[in-house]
């Protein structure tokens, strides 16, 4: 938003009936729309295929506002409502506040945010992924296990209950001030008091009380960032709902460390690892249950003058399975890969071109993190062994 703008709108404001002229009011977003082929083939049963087609894919565009109130002795208040917008449809999907928004403090101590915010976990290797994970070539595709989601503890599904790319409602976050470089965020995602039934939520009747734990340390000191990360669902029921089986308790955690190194000629290369561990306390009477996955990712960016060019590839582990008669999964690893190449208008406008396919082995159903292709009951995930693939070519706006 334009220094000019801002002063409107701030001075309009401030003209109301109890604003107070130390308050200032940003409006601000982004549209991101590519046209794009998208297809899934090669599944085990060919009738499950997902045939080459076109489409418009509103990829993450939104529009927010901020607002912010110094308080006086180095405290403000600040406000900040995000909204999803579906520009390729107009859908409901992309409702008020359907983004990060809540409200808060911050001073020389940090900040402090109530309401609905991406997790510390997320954010921690964002910056390593060339399109921050946004659009069908976003790394989610292969960190985080199911990709994205915006949901509160528990979820409704499948891939909301297995995901650590999280957006986490009804939650409590705290991030520190940098102190020679090093950062933190720590949030506790709340259980709330409505759950739901089995179909929406971790039904009231379990007992079971839903809870999200994570933090993120992150270093960064001129052409060098790191970052380490963890989270912890607490009787998420991911595996549960897999199988098909009666709630019970446990544990699902994931933990990862990312670096990235800019090179003086611009040239950009990154790195992701990350393990995942669910774990259920009892499946079906049969006993505990755990599976363990491991992923990595690594991606290389070369910006000169206004144009950027970025490749990335990723790797799903093989499924390890131990207890409840159950064993490794064969066949169970999957592999990403993501070329794109955008051109600089100016700071605010670029268009792009992608590409990207992820091949999944025969018990392997990766899918795009962002606009999955064919979503089933349980997943947001293509037909088992079918392999997504999407080119696509677009434009993004900030503003």
């Amino acid at each position: 938003m334009s220094h000019r703008r801002r002063l409107v709108v701030a001075a309009t404001l401030a003209a109301l009936p109890g604003v107070a002229a130390a308050q200032t009011v940003q409006i601000y977003g982004t549209i991101n729309v590519d046209v794009e082929s998208v297809e899934a083939t090669g599944a085990a049963n060919s009738a499950q295929d997902f045939k080459s087609r076109g489409r418009v894919t509103s990829n993450s565009s939104n529009i927010g506002f901020r607002v912010n109130e110094n308080l006086g002795a180095d405290l403000s208040a600040f406000v900040q409502v995000e909204s999803q917008v579906n520009v390729d449809d107009g859908t409901s999907s992309g409702f008020w506040a359907s983004r990060n928004s809540g409200v808060g403090l911050l001073g020389n101590w940090g900040q402090f945010i109530l309401g609905q915010w991406d997790s510390p976990y997320k954010v921690a290797t964002l910056r390593i992924d060339p399109t921050a994970d946004v659009g069908i070539g976003g790394y989610g595709g292969i960190i985080g296990s199911t990709g994205g989601t915006t949901a509160g503890q528990g979820g409704s599904n499948f891939a909301q209950r297995a995901s650590f790319e999280r957006r986490v409602s009804n939650v409590v976050q705290y991030w520190t001030p940098t102190w020679g470089g090093v950062s933190a965020r720590f949030a506790y995602g709340a259980t709330d008091s409505s759950l739901g039934s089995a179909a929406t939520g971790v039904a009231e009747n379990t007992g079971l009380k839903p809870q999200l734990f994570a933090g993120s340390v992150a270093y960064e000191n001129g052409p060098i960032y790191a970052a380490v990360a963890y989270e912890q669902h607490n009787d998420f029921q991911s595996l549960n709902t897999l199988l098909g089986a009666p709630a019970s308790s446990g544990k699902d955690k994931g933990v990862k460390a990312g670096a990235a190194y800019r090179f003086a000629q611009g040239f950009t290369l990154g790195a992701v690892f990350e393990h995942l561990e669910y774990k259920a306390d009892d499946i079906s009477g049969l006993g505990a249950l755990t599976r363990k996955v491991d992923n990595w990712y690594v991606s290389a960016k070369y910006d000169t003058g206004p144009h950027t060019m970025a490749l990335a590839y990723g790797h799903k582990g093989e499924d390890k399975l131990s207890g409840a008669g159950f064993s490794d999964l064969s066949d169970s690893q999957a592999y990403q890969i993501m070329a794109r190449y955008g051109y600089n208008f100016s700071k605010r406008t670029q268009v792009y071109a992608l590409a990207t396919r992820i091949t999944n082995e025969s018990n392997a159903m990766q899918n795009f993190a962002n606009s999955p292709i064919t979503p089933t009951t349980l997943f947001r995930d293509p037909a088992r062994g079918a392999d997504p693939t999407g080119f696509g070519v677009g434009m993004i706006h900030t503003f």
